[in-house]
């Protein structure tokens, strides 16, 4: 392995693997439920398999959403059991709002994913790289703290909800079935029995995998795209300090050398406000479904705990809350990262324009 001196770089060698590292579990929660956007290298195989992905993810999703409003309106059943329906319906509905807000922003989305390309591969400078790595390690460990709380949850859920059986009758004989974590309006379709109650089963769980995946995924990306724009900010602070130390290369040189210097500083500050402002085009919609979302279901998960007799679903009921108070708190913290950021710039700045103007 190469070891990076503090000194410039010809070019950065190892942009393919640092852009990779940066993105890589974005890339792996989104591609597979065709939510990745296309960039100008994917193929037209991958985005034909892309267009299937998305047609195939909205109506697994659908299919689970809308038996599940139609129980809780029309089902005769206790006000219990229709409240006990409503936080599963709503994480579903939050993961298709949020994959509609995914998939039309996927061009923005593409040019955020390319600006960070692009920007690995023009650095020059050791310390630059490390500033860099430091944010984008920061994201990715954010993506996969989220990945794991948020499937680890919905995904014992679905499994415990999934092998609990209950007993119903029909006339005088006695039946028993499986729950599903999304309840089916009966006179739609009747799923207690089998194989329906299997395939519906599978289809729920596979579209629970699905809703998960996106509300995760928009998490990571708004977390590796935040880290990205905060290293980029650093980057600029970091050349502003090194230009105050420029004052005798001007008396030997000319003021030719800080001028060349405070240009490259402007441009790169630039692309990243264009970046920031890409990012919130991204964002805002998302930001909006997952706060009023995530407040809705922690609200539904206090219910829940209050009337929830079984200790291994209590567990399951915490995990969930942690993930999506984790969610919360992400959305809130990169807002106020990318501000104190801002705000640094502008001192550096005013630092070198009084440092350089004494």
């Amino acid at each position: 392995m190469v070891n990076l001196s503090d000194g410039p770089l010809i070019t950065n060698a190892f942009h393919g693997r640092d852009y990779e590292y940066s993105i890589q579990v974005n890339r792996w929660l989104l591609q597979p439920i065709g939510a990745w956007p296309n960039l100008s290298k994917t193929s037209r195989t991958q985005k034909l398999l892309s267009r299937i992905l998305n047609v195939a993810c909205h109506t697994l999703i659908i299919l689970t959403i809308l038996p599940c409003v139609l129980y809780i309106l029309y089902e005769d059943e206790s006000v219990t059991a229709r409240m006990k329906a409503v936080g599963p319906m709503s994480h579903w509905l939050m993961g298709e709002l949020n994959y509609c807000c995914l998939l039309m922003r996927s061009s923005d989305i593409a040019h955020c994913v390319q600006h960070v390309e692009h920007d690995w591969q023009i650095v020059q400078n050791a310390n630059d790289r490390k500033l860099m790595l430091k944010n984008a390690k920061i994201g990715r460990f954010v993506g996969c703290m989220a990945a794991v709380c948020m499937h680890s949850g919905i995904l014992l859920y679905n499994t415990i909800t999934g092998f609990k059986k209950i007993a119903f009758h029909v006339g005088n004989d006695s039946y028993s079935m499986y729950l599903l974590p999304c309840p089916v309006y009966t006179n739609l379709l009747d799923v207690r029995f089998s194989p329906v109650n299997e395939i519906v089963f599978a289809l729920q769980f596979l579209s629970g995998f699905i809703v998960t995946s996106v509300t995760v995924g928009a998490c990571g990306l708004a977390a590796v795209l935040a880290m990205h724009a905060c290293g980029q900010l650093n980057v600029v602070m970091a050349r502003l300090n090194e230009l105050v130390d420029t004052r005798e290369e001007e008396k030997r040189e000319g003021t030719q050398v800080a001028q060349r210097k405070l240009g490259f500083i402007v441009e790169h500050h630039l692309r990243t406000l264009s970046l920031m402002e890409y990012i919130e085009k991204v964002m805002n919609k998302i930001c909006l479904v997952e706060l009023v979302g995530c407040t809705m279901n922690m609200c539904m998960l206090k219910y829940y705990f209050l009337t929830e007799k079984s200790k291994e679903v209590l567990v399951i009921y915490a995990i969930i809350y942690v993930s999506m108070v984790f969610n919360i708190f992400i959305f809130c913290y990169i807002g106020e990262i990318i501000q104190e950021q801002v705000f640094k710039t502008s001192f550096a700045y005013l630092n070198m324009i009084r440092t350089i103007t004494m």
